[in-house]
């Protein structure tokens, strides 16, 4: 494997886990602000409150799957320009 072709696939597994950890974070937050919205609103309501549970639950298997989906986009590209260059300087 040639210097520039590692340098690319050092790179791409770098930029997927930065993705990942950006997106599970963004979609974890959103989740969040989705509980106090709720909670906010049973309370004006007099409904029975929300859980954590119930809204963050989901929240946090959105945003791994949402992280990991991202993720697995960059290092698709990342390793097809990889594999690129590899073959085109062969």
């Amino acid at each position: 494997m040639s210097r520039r072709v590692r340098t690319i696939v050092l790179l791409t597994l770098a930029a997927a886990a930065i993705v990942f950890l950006y997106v599970q974070d963004r979609v974890t937050a959103r989740g969040a602000r989705d509980y106090v919205m709720q909670q906010r609103q049973a309370i004006a309501d007099q409904a029975p409150p929300v859980t954590v549970d119930q809204v963050m639950g989901p929240a946090v298997q959105r945003s791994v799957a949402q992280g990991l989906t991202s993720a697995a986009v960059v290092l698709v590209i990342g390793f097809g320009a990889a594999a690129a260059v590899g073959r085109r300087r062969a």
